[in-house]
């Protein structure tokens, strides 16, 4: 019932509204692929997925507005993506979220303090989907310097938050409806310190704060799921840190000792780690240089008997290549990415592994492909 007065306040907003903006964009992209490790990867493939959208301003002072998003994977019959529907004006709003989408719960109110706290609770976790992806349908109004929402999702549960700034700190709370649980977060800058902290009623909490003292960053990470504490500072041309941790059950401190500098077109990075644990595990190291001169970068990375190494270079004009190997797997892969203009490229790309996947990003799957992509 909740759900349905709230469509109707927007149907009724609609009304009046003349012959609305329409846009149409999209993307579309087509490949050949052969001699892949998984034989269903050969072959051809092709990806389509448009968006429609258009906003009318009406005669009550609101704009609607509404989009709609379909797709087609390998020629199969286009399905909804997601879309919603939205009627607002300066200060207002109220958007229903279509199948395939979801909106923002209202009591989602950010990260939280910082990642020692567990994300299962109201005012944590942006990965949380019971805080993050609940709303169906979300509305919203600010008055008197205070923003106050609203959210319902699928089973008609409701979230609630509100939101304010008091002279430069921010005050968040938020209730969920599921669980019945409540939490607040408060941030600002306290003498030089930057500082948040985080609250709920499930017990969860985190604090987090930043500061600059004698040319050192330091910051302080706590909260139910343990600490951590990390400092950094420049040394000439190197730039030095440490990090010590304790954010699992596990007895035992963790820390990290890195250093990196510049050196004209050579960058050089070195990190020792020693993981939470008793006893203490032992010590882990990477090394990490990189060499960039005009349109060419190198990169080489070692970590202990692993090391990858990888190339780019932009000939001009909208081409490009890139190049790479590492001893894992045996992998290699090469590629050539020209940019023909307008929103479209092609690409050709060949990856030797034994794994799924090469390149720098894990995204050349092991074979030759050859495809074409375009936006609009």
């Amino acid at each position: 019932m909740k759900r349905i007065l709230l469509t109707s306040t927007a149907l009724v907003a609609f009304a009046g509204a003349a012959a609305a903006d329409v846009a149409l964009s999209g993307e579309a992209s087509f490949s050949y692929t052969t001699g892949a490790t998984d034989p269903v990867d050969n072959g051809y493939s092709s990806t389509v997925s448009l968006t429609a959208s258009a906003s009318q301003a009406l005669n009550n002072g609101y704009t609607a507005s509404t989009s709609l998003t379909v797709d087609s994977v390998d020629g199969a019959e286009a399905g909804l993506e997601g879309g919603s529907i939205t009627v607002a004006n300066d200060s207002s709003s109220i958007t229903y979220y279509l199948a395939g989408s979801e909106g923002v719960g209202a009591a989602y109110i950010g990260t939280g303090a910082n990642d020692m706290q567990t994300d299962d609770g109201v005012s944590f976790g942006s990965d949380d989907p019971q805080v993050n992806k609940t709303a169906r349908i979300l509305a919203s109004t600010t008055m008197g310097g205070a923003t106050i929402s609203a959210s319902l999702n699928d089973g008609d549960q409701m979230q609630v938050g509100v939101s304010t700034d008091l002279g430069g700190t921010s005050l968040q709370a938020g209730f969920d409806q599921v669980g019945s649980t409540f939490g607040a977060q408060i941030s600002g800058d306290a003498s030089g310190v930057a500082y948040t902290v985080a609250v709920d009623s499930a017990n969860n909490y985190g604090l987090s704060a930043s500061t600059t003292a004698a040319g050192a960053d330091v910051t302080l990470d706590m909260g139910d799921l343990g600490w951590k504490i990390g400092a950094s500072m420049p040394l000439g041309a190197a730039t030095v840190g440490v990090t010590l941790t304790d954010t699992t059950a596990t007895p035992g401190t963790g820390w990290e000792v890195s250093a990196s500098t510049s050196l004209d077109a050579v960058a050089l990075g070195f990190t020792l780690t020693q993981a939470e644990g008793s006893p203490a595990p032992a010590t882990t190291w990477k090394m990490t240089a990189g060499y960039t001169a005009g349109d060419l970068g190198v990169d080489f990375a070692t970590t202990g008997s692993t090391w990858s190494m990888d190339a780019a270079y932009d000939l001009g004009n909208g081409l490009s290549v890139g190049a790479g190997t590492s001893n894992t797997a045996n992998t290699a892969y090469a590629e050539v990415n020209y940019d023909l203009g307008a929103g479209a490229a092609l690409a050709v790309e060949y990856g030797a592994s034994a794994a799924a996947s090469a390149g720098p990003d894990e995204d050349i799957n092991a074979g030759t492909s050859i495809s074409v992509s375009f936006s609009f």
